[in-house]
């Protein structure tokens, strides 16, 4: 399963880069997200772990930063988490490019569904696409109202 969204912030590359890089920010514009904690040493960086919890169904998981090109592309994966019938193994992208005054975000996310979720897998793309709009919006909004801590 893909699912592809883009958005335009008006916000310098470098600056949304390195608040994105933080995964535990990610509750911050990724309401799904109960909480994410960085469970690795150091600045984000390429290999560099988190831990999550799901808002809903209380799944838990992991995942680790496997691309870093700072200001340009990060990925991620993890291995399946468990919820009910079904599991979820996370892994996607950003993508960044500098536009006339901001940046070109672009959110691929790629997870494998295991288990039920195979089935529910066409309505669960539908799913995932409007939340991932809705997440970018928060992200712009939260990147052009103010300056990342």
């Amino acid at each position: 399963m893909q699912i592809e969204s883009e958005i335009t912030v008006e916000t310098p590359r470098a600056e949304v880069f390195d608040y994105i890089a933080r995964g535990e920010r990610l509750p911050e514009y990724v309401t799904d997200f109960a909480w994410v904690r960085q469970a690795s040493d150091g600045e984000p960086a390429r290999g560099t772990t988190y831990s999550y919890k799901m808002a809903r169904g209380q799944a838990e998981g992991t995942f680790e930063w496997t691309e870093f090109q700072p200001h340009d592309r990060l990925a991620w994966h993890g291995p399946p988490a468990k919820a009910g019938p079904g599991s979820m193994e996370p892994s996607g992208r950003w993508e960044l490019s500098e536009t006339g005054s901001g940046t070109h975000v672009k959110l691929v996310m790629s997870p494998q569904p295991g288990g039920l979720f195979k089935l529910m897998a066409p309505f669960m793309r539908m799913g995932m696409r409007k939340g991932n709009q809705q997440a970018l919006q928060r992200l712009k909004d939260r990147l052009e109202s103010a300056a990342p801590a």
